[in-house]
């Protein structure tokens, strides 16, 4: 008898509650919402603290070099 898990964790945090919109000046306000982390649960696995997350790289605005986007992505 082989058991496996093949369902993916069910993500708790919902899409687009960790997007922030802060002044190019608010480096506070960037690390505090770079270290923003979801939350996930899984049935078979009451641990899902497993979560990697790959920082995106800074993509500036066209007109000011100072303001931009980062895309970050979490895995489970």
């Amino acid at each position: 008898i082989t058991i496996q898990d093949t369902t993916a964790p069910t993500w708790n945090t919902v899409a687009g509650t960790l997007n922030v919109t802060l002044e190019c000046s608010d480096a506070v306000g960037l690390a505090a919402a770079q270290a923003q982390f979801p939350t996930a649960s899984d049935l078979c696995d009451a641990d899902v603290s497993n979560i990697t997350k790959v920082s995106g790289q800074f993509v500036a605005s066209q007109g000011c070099g100072n303001a931009g986007t980062y895309t970050n992505t979490w895995t489970v």
